[in-house]
């Protein structure tokens, strides 16, 4: 059985401050992130301490032979053994909170013990990354401390008759009079606690809270109207085939391929004039940190200056970044309704999109003897934020008890497979067009199909179920390609629409 966290989602409101209040609120947010580095600072201490402890190496080489061996009780025995060895070391989640009360008593007039104590366990799970994980933990720079939280409405920070009350500060937050989702989550659910959010938009710090709701979130409504702006289908699949910027959708009723947020590439212009007007600046102000070919000198500790232009310049790059982020979040939102409208059984092929925004590793060279370039799907992904699509459908179907079904890519092959011959036939990236039977169909279209058709084992497509949907995807399909081809618009070439016209 799968374990459920209890739901919970978030309302995100301006707070509507002073200046005074603006200069204290980034006063608190700088204490808030020397409490963090110092009680991490501690913590990679004890941590240091107890990988010099014998007791506590031989424990792990005990596990390790245990873990070889799959002997279960004396796996038990030595972590919990293990356990203890941190535990003595101050390595706990508690114990932090211990820790980082000594030093939050000295700014007990900004910083509360709850918001310390949350601050404690941020700390926490960055320690045990490093414990279980084997990650590194990392400092936060000066201005790079976001947000801050309580424990619960009752104390610290708390939310009441829309004001924000913390330590002295009263801070009125923005509603709008049509947001009828604020206003009906306000009256139905209730606040688990509050956390106040940093954002830099337009140069300029903003501040937000937002209320961690629980329960369900109730549905958008139109509000001239009241209407529900979206109704989710229930027990009807949807197929998925994902690529790095396009996104191929089938269901029983609806066959549609288009790019991922396509608007967001027109930022790009603005983005090379920045960066490139940011390097200039560098080399201006740091000419000895270059060697006489342009590139930057290795094996020595540089210093850098930057001027008050590179500052702001390099802020004016930050708000691009943000601008796309907030679009593509926008638009994935919007996309991932549409296609829970469709249906709640989602199947899609489980993808990795850190290891396809790598660059390859193998060196290849062309027939003439060129080196070929390692690039492969980084900016693609980074303009479009697939992963980022497929992480807010897995959000909305957890509010239903549901989960994405993510087919067995290995033995699955969506895009080799054809059920009408029922044989596995690789293709080269650049065919987009796969022919089925005595009918040409888009690659991805019909990789969706075939995905929407998967078996409950998830490990291959259902033949018989292919067949007897295969004809109403045909229609639906030819009639999509039909509209595309009438829309004056460059498509990518990963759709192949150019191919067809």
């Amino acid at each position: 059985m799968t374990k459920w966290k209890k739901n919970c989602f978030i309302i995100e409101l301006k707070l509507l401050i002073d200046t005074w209040q603006k200069d204290i609120l980034l006063k608190r947010f700088e204490i808030a992130r020397t409490l963090y580095n110092t009680t991490l600072s501690y913590a990679v201490k004890q941590y240091t301490f107890m990988q010099e402890s014998k007791h506590y190496r031989k424990q792990l080489r005990g596990y390790q032979k245990a873990k070889k061996t799959n002997d279960s009780k004396e796996l038990k025995q030595i972590a919990k053994e293990l356990n203890n060895i941190r535990q003595s070391f101050g390595l706990s989640e508690y114990q932090l909170h211990a820790y980082i009360k000594k030093h939050q008593h000295n700014y007990k007039k900004h910083i509360d013990s709850n918001t310390s104590q949350k601050i404690a366990s941020t700390v926490w799970r960055a320690v045990q990354d490093v414990l279980f994980k084997g990650s590194k933990a990392h400092f936060k720079r000066y201005g790079m401390f976001h947000s801050v939280e309580g424990k619960s409405n009752k104390a610290g920070i708390r939310f009441k008759e829309n004001i924000v009350y913390w330590n002295g500060l009263i801070l009125p937050v923005r509603i709008r009079k049509q947001d009828l989702f604020v206003k009906e989550s306000l009256a139905l659910h209730t606040i688990k606690y509050c956390r106040l959010v940093k954002k830099v938009i337009r140069g300029k710090h903003t501040f937000y809270v937002q209320l961690v709701m629980d329960g369900i979130p109730p549905a958008k409504r139109i509000p001239s109207t009241g209407a529900f702006r979206h109704s989710y289908q229930k027990q009807k699949r949807v197929g998925i085939d994902m690529g790095p910027s396009t996104i191929a959708i089938v269901s029983e009723e609806t066959v549609f391929i288009q790019q991922l947020a396509p608007e967001v590439p027109l930022l790009e212009k603005q983005k090379r004039r920045l960066l490139r007007k940011l390097d200039r600046s560098r080399r201006s102000t740091n000419p000895n940190n270059f060697k006489k070919d342009g590139t930057i000198k290795h094996g020595v500790k540089l210093r850098w200056t930057y001027s008050k232009n590179y500052q702001k310049t390099k802020e004016q790059v930050k708000e691009l970044y943000r601008k796309k982020a907030s679009y593509i979040k926008e638009k994935h939102g919007a996309l991932a309704n549409k296609i829970l409208s469709l249906g709640d059984e989602v199947y899609i092929e489980t993808m990795h999109f850190k290891g396809l925004a790598k660059r390859a590793k193998e060196t290849k060279t062309t027939i003439q003897g060129k080196i070929q370039s390692k690039k492969r799907f980084g900016k693609s992904i980074g303009n479009h934020a697939p992963a980022m699509l497929v992480e807010i459908i897995h959000q909305k179907l957890g509010y239903t008890k549901q989960t994405i079904q993510k087919v067995n890519t290995i033995t699955f092959r969506a895009s080799q497979y054809n059920h009408v011959t029922d044989r596995y036939e690789k293709k080269k990236l650049h065919q987009r067009w796969s022919q089925i039977g005595s009918h040409f169909v888009q690659r991805d279209l019909y990789s969706a199909f075939l995905l929407m058709n998967s078996d409950p084992n998830l490990q291959q497509t259902n033949q018989d179920l292919c067949n007897k949907t295969f004809t109403t995807f045909l229609e639906l399909h030819n009639q999509h390609i039909e509209d595309l081809k009438q829309v004056k618009k460059t498509f990518p070439l990963s759709m192949g629409i150019q191919q067809i016209k």
